[in-house]
């Protein structure tokens, strides 16, 4: 509010200029406010534009990048965050994009049960520049379902490919491990050193609902990180690839994450 105007005769001269520069100060105020604003602020959901400051570390890190700040993408079924890039082992820029995205869910006495959330990344220039024009000019939506584009890119060691996964649920190791070893068994052999090394990551560990478990296969090794830690690197270009066929073969445990990863690349190799 306006201060009212001094009695006459009730203030000294001092009063009445420090009351007349009072009203001034205020009818300036009152421009500014029905003025433009000189700039604004464009706020995002919470849920859908959560971020993740950059780990720190050396140069030849593999994870979420530092450079700048990452946005998440929240998994709509599960709520979960999954990172919109991920770093291989020596970039520190132009990360690999999230290309497919999905839940796992299992089926527990007829109830479907959510298990994790599944980030999958690549870089799909790599993967149009190694194709080269075998899809060219063909219609997207029947390239996003042909299994010879999935099983190039499990099969082609030099495109670095990840797979992050994000728990629903409080989970013993165990059960992920044992899982998974069935899943690559049949492609590994049950004396398979690898297998052995990779069942001996899980021993111990705890996974609760939010932790990541993210595999990273570049160059025929296979990099494993629980809560964004490496804890080991498998060299076998045959592991790499049965673990990719996992979640790329004919039968994917998260048939979501890879349909739309074949939609994306889709729409890059075909023009």
């Amino acid at each position: 509010r306006t201060p009212p105007p001094p009695a006459p005769g009730t203030m000294s001269g001092f009063g009445e200029r420090f009351h007349r520069a009072a009203r001034e100060r205020l009818d300036g105020f009152r421009r500014v406010a029905h003025a433009s604003p000189l700039f604004s602020v464009r706020l995002r959901p919470f849920r859908q534009a959560r971020n993740l400051v950059a780990n720190a570390g050396a140069g030849n890190r593999v994870g979420v990048p530092q450079h700048d700040v990452v946005p998440f993408v929240v998994e709509p079924k599960t709520g979960l965050n999954i990172p919109g890039e991920f770093c291989m082992r020596g970039e520190t820029k132009g990360c690999a994009p999230l290309m497919g995205m999905g839940v796992r869910v299992k089926r527990i006495a007829g109830v479907g049960v959510k298990v994790y959330a599944c980030g999958l990344f690549l870089h799909p220039d790599a993967v149009k520049k190694a194709i080269g024009g075998t899809f060219f000019g063909e219609n997207p939506a029947r390239v996003a379902k042909d299994q010879t584009l999935f099983d190039f890119v499990v099969n082609d060691h030099a495109i670095g490919k990840t797979v992050r996964l994000v728990f629903a649920r409080d989970l013993e190791s165990s059960k992920i491990a044992d899982a998974l070893a069935e899943r690559l068994r049949p492609k590994l052999g049950a004396h398979s050193k690898s297998l052995k090394t990779f069942e001996s990551y899980f021993e111990n560990v705890k996974f609760a609902k939010g932790t990541s478990l993210t595999f990273c296969a570049d160059h025929g090794k296979l990099r494993t990180l629980i809560k964004g830690k490496e804890i080991g690197v498998i060299d076998d270009k045959t592991m790499c690839a049965a673990l990719l066929e996992v979640y790329l073969g004919k039968d994917p445990v998260v048939p979501g994450a890879k349909q739309s990863l074949g939609e994306k690349l889709a729409a890059s190799v075909v023009g």
